[in-house]
């Protein structure tokens, strides 16, 4: 295998992953979602786990058995991996194994290594030699002009997730600080004032936010309270448009991000991340709702 054939089969690869990706989650949760990390149609895990699998089967191939190990290997050593580097810098696992028997961090577990290691056989003894003729087969200059153009995609695509799972990072900081803020002046306002328990959603509510500013005149404190009961709200309805474009972000953006990773887990955040799922998954539905034929 040369260097252009491994890259072409690098995008091969992830390709199928990808779409087998969409199909599981198509099968289990009857919805149609780009459950790959990048916007465009490729789940690079599946790629780079397959190159190296057909270089370090070579000397195998003829036996299942050894596919099967070195297919389990490699691709366990693959997800975990890919699992820790996005956790390092996103802060967030995108896929958590948590719940199932014999895992390690959530990254990976027996379960679906036994998996890897079923499906290693089949691709290599079964799928590999139907795509290998046709790739071998196109001249070189093509292979590196395609190569070329696939490699220039994918580094744009990388760079735009990127820029975008930061981008969800520091939104769910964002709503972390809401709720601690949030949190420190409800506790500040029943002292003071004997106001109700306070939450993001209360400043959202226009007539209950003037109530509690008319409840704060004549108040000691009553300035710095009320600058930051204003400066809450304002932040509040930052974060509530944010959801809402998030809800609207259904085939690229951050938003697809969190429909492509349901069990995405984000330790630091959890709490803000609960709570984005949640209003953007209510947020979604009123958007459902107010199309033609929403409601059925």
């Amino acid at each position: 295998m040369s260097l252009p054939q491994a890259i072409l089969f690098f995008f091969v690869y992830a390709l199928l992953g990808w779409c087998a990706e969409v199909a599981f989650a198509a099968v289990t949760t009857r919805q149609l979602v780009n459950r790959g990390f990048l916007n465009g149609p490729l789940c690079p895990i599946y790629g780079f786990g397959m190159v190296a699998l057909l270089l370090a089967v070579r000397p195998v191939a003829g036996s299942a058995a050894a596919v099967f190990v070195l297919g389990l290997a490699l691709a366990t050593l693959v997800e975990l991996a890919g699992g820790w580097v996005l956790y390092r810098l996103f802060h967030a696992r995108w896929w958590d194994y948590s719940d199932q028997r014999w895992n390690l961090g959530g990254f990976i577990c027996l379960k679906f290594s036994l998996l890897w290691g079923a499906g290693s056989v089949v691709m290599v003894r079964l799928v590999h030699p139907l795509l290998a003729g046709p790739v071998r087969r196109l001249p070189h200059a093509a292979l590196l002009g395609v190569d070329a153009v696939l490699l220039a995609l994918f580094a744009a695509d990388v760079g735009v997730s990127f820029a975008q799972a930061a981008g969800l990072t520091r939104r769910l900081r964002a709503l972390e600080d809401l709720a601690q803020g949030v949190r420190r002046l409800s506790d500040a306002l029943t002292e003071h004032i004997g106001e109700s328990a306070m939450t993001a959603d209360t400043l959202l509510d226009e007539q209950k936010l003037q109530l509690t500013l008319a409840a704060m005149e004549g108040r000691d404190n009553a300035a710095a309270l009320r600058a930051q009961l204003l400066d809450l709200a304002a932040g509040a309805r930052a974060q509530y448009a944010g959801a809402e474009k998030l809800a609207r972000q259904r085939f690229f953006g951050a938003g697809r991000l969190l429909r492509a990773f349901p069990h995405m887990q984000a330790p630091r955040q959890a709490e803000a991340l609960a709570r984005l799922r949640d209003l953007t998954a209510r947020l979604a539905r009123r958007l459902k709702d107010s199309l033609p034929g929403g409601q059925g």
